[in-house]
């Protein structure tokens, strides 16, 4: 007797297919060299069309556990060949916070009973070297790597066919992700999470100065004229604070130049030209109206930007989503709004996202765990638990009960996606970005004049 699918959305109906074979293959109701009904008498059951039907058998062949025979139909596996296996994942351990990723993998054995997962946690210094050991003698099988950490091995490789494994991206993903992890127009990492660089503030603390929220289109010579006279008005807190030293913060002021950094040497843009000044002075500025900002900033150790927001000593920070998780215990109100800039709107674009070993000896299995999180099931899980922006669109932009405070303008970043750039827009190899914060970082903390600033760009880096 045919079935009624019990749910009536095309993504349910699918989803359903495949995980009622999957849990019937696993739990032994079908026996190794048993057939599938055909796909025609599966498409009737699940009322999905033929091509549907087929998009689902192919996740089941990716994990082993049918194969399809020519004109004879699709037949089980053995037992032995869809016996439970192992895979490794190297990942960031800020993902337990950015993106419940402990839960995330649950849900996934919960789907997959027949892939067991082994976490390797990575640490953000040495990233290249350690990961590029762990691909090379195949101890990991995906690796979470971000936008910064491809570019290096962008950087280091000539074809990143030959360490991971080429894919293709996933369906209703934001379109301007996938150039974050891209080479030669290939993908090479699946999207997962996304934030651009964003300022929060505390609704609570401006509303009892009497001072407004802040603007959508302020530069930051109008910014630093408020947070001026909000110091002014309360001098015991800190207006704004962030911290310059790091890939994710200061590029943001060079893109905001408005240069337009070329890939070919003979055309660079001249770091020394006036509008790259006025952005490295605009970064200047703000370390330096007030001491305890400057030395806070230049210190060896990042001070936690959102732990002193949390306790409600700074009023303004520079932030990510990413980072607003760390917000989800505070009990006053606050919201977002876009950085300011110096002449040209833009802020950072952030991805993380997962790639699969090309070594891997578990291809099929790393293939299903990044297909996976890419899932609207799993991109719904982050929307729903975590302030970071799933690459999902339709997992991004739910709309439901929500299960915390979450800032009246969350859906800022759909607003200010025109004005996203990434740290590859700048052109710059690893050790020309390295080069070129020390010369800023000796600008910013006095030991050197901006004349000096002017000639080191221009001779220590060989612009034009």
């Amino acid at each position: 007797m045919q079935s009624k699918p019990s749910r009536t959305t095309f993504r349910d109906r699918l989803e359903e297919m495949v995980h009622s074979l999957r849990t019937e293959i696993v739990t032994g109701k079908w026996q190794g060299g048993d057939f599938l009904p055909s796909i025609q008498q599966l498409g009737k059951q699940y009322a999905l069309s033929i091509n549907s039907v087929q998009k689902g058998l192919d996740q089941l062949v990716a994990e082993s556990l049918i194969e399809r025979l020519p004109r004879i139909g699709i037949r089980i596996k053995e037992r032995t060949e869809h016996a439970v296996i192992t895979i490794t994942i190297g990942y960031y351990p800020s993902l337990n916070s950015d993106a419940d990723f402990t839960s995330l993998i649950e849900l996934f054995q919960i789907k997959y009973p027949h892939i067991h997962v082994q976490t390797i946690p990575l640490q953000y210094e040495n990233y290249y070297e350690t990961t590029s050991y762990y691909l090379n003698n195949e101890i990991v099988d995906v690796l979470a790597i971000n936008q910064i950490n491809f570019q290096q091995y962008v950087e280091q490789h000539d074809n990143l066919g030959e360490i991971f494994e080429p894919i293709s991206a996933a369906s209703s993903i934001y379109p301007y992700l996938p150039s974050l992890f891209q080479q030669n127009n290939q993908l090479y990492a699946q999207p997962f999470i996304f934030s651009p660089v964003i300022l929060c503030y505390n609704k609570k603390q401006l509303q009892e100065q009497q001072m407004p929220e802040p603007s959508h289109d302020w530069t930051w010579a109008q910014f630093m004229v408020f947070i001026h006279e909000l110091e002014r008005k309360d001098p015991t807190k800190l207006a704004f604070y962030f911290y310059p030293a790091t890939n994710n913060r200061w590029p943001i002021f060079l893109l905001q130049s408005g240069i337009n950094f070329q890939n070919d040497k003979s055309e660079r843009a001249d770091f020394s030209d006036s509008a790259v000044i006025d952005s490295i002075q605009t970064c200047y500025d703000l370390i330096h109206r007030h001491n305890l900002f400057s030395n806070l900033l230049m210190s060896e150790n990042d001070i936690n930007v959102e732990q002193l927001f949390a306790e409600q000593k700074v009023s303004i920070m520079m932030t990510t989503y990413f980072n607003l998780n760390k917000t989800q215990h505070i009990d006053f109100p606050f919201d977002i709004a876009p950085l300011p800039y110096v002449h040209t709107p833009r802020t950072l674009l952030l991805s993380i996202g997962f790639a699969a070993n090309r070594k891997s000896k578990q291809k099929e299995a790393a293939k299903a765990f990044i297909s996976f999180m890419a899932s609207y099931e799993a991109m719904l899980h982050v929307r729903q638990r975590t302030y970071s922006i799933p690459a999902h669109m339709q997992a991004a932009e739910w709309e439901g009960e929500e299960r915390a405070y979450r800032p009246q303008q969350f859906e800022l970043y759909r607003q200010i996606s025109h004005t996203f750039a990434s740290l590859s827009d700048l052109h710059l190899k690893q050790d020309e970005s390295k080069q070129l914060l020390n010369i800023m970082n000796r600008y910013w903390m006095g030991i050197e004049e901006k004349e000096t600033l002017i000639a080191r760009l221009k001779n220590d880096l060989g612009v034009y």
